[in-house]
């Protein structure tokens, strides 16, 4: 499973869907709409508007059409990764509200985000530089077992690999944090 591919993520949820489901709030031009899609997006309702006092919130549901794939169901595996993502965006989003099976996350920010990878750990130090954390960034670093580990993200999606932004965070920031510990 992929994620950030060139826009592709919705359609393709709703071509691989049985049933597919967009619904908006939008509290200041005060409208709701909803759509309906059926049978992998080959057919859909019509575009429903109506009167909304509420909130801004969108709600995307699928119902995944699994014998596309040989499933029957959602394994323990792709469930821990829709887990792991809804968790991430929680953390990514510090102005959205984000909940999981209709129970909000306690999560609403990168540092508590970044929490949960420390949990329990003793003797943990996390170091921020003011220097690096803008509107672009934000970088915690920590000491390790002596084995380079990285989390990063670039653009909502987790880079697990790294890339250049990991090397150049590594490069300029790293040694000028370990100054500090």
């Amino acid at each position: 499973m992929t994620g950030g591919r060139n826009g592709y993520g919705a359609k393709l949820a709703n071509i691989f869907s049985h049933k597919f489901v967009v619904e908006c709030g939008d509290g200041r031009n005060k409208k709701k709409f909803r759509m309906v899609w059926h049978k992998n997006m080959t057919t859909h309702g019509e575009a429903e508007i109506s009167s909304y006092s509420g909130k801004d919130y969108t709600i995307v549901t699928f119902h995944p059409e699994f014998k596309r794939f040989g499933m029957t169901a959602f394994d323990d595996d792709i469930l821990a990764l829709l887990r792991k993502r809804v968790y991430d965006m929680a953390g990514l989003l510090p102005d959205v509200k984000v909940s999981l099976n209709d129970r909000d996350l306690p999560i609403n920010s990168f540092l508590k985000y970044v929490d949960m990878y420390f949990t329990g750990e003793e003797g943990v130090h996390k170091i921020r530089d003011p220097e690096v954390d803008t509107d672009r960034w934000q970088v915690v670093v920590s000491l390790s077992d002596g084995e380079f580990k990285q989390v990063s993200f670039v653009n909502g999606i987790c880079t697990s690999k790294g890339g250049t932004h990991v090397n150049m965070i590594v490069d300029q920031v790293v040694d000028k944090i370990k100054e500090k510990l």
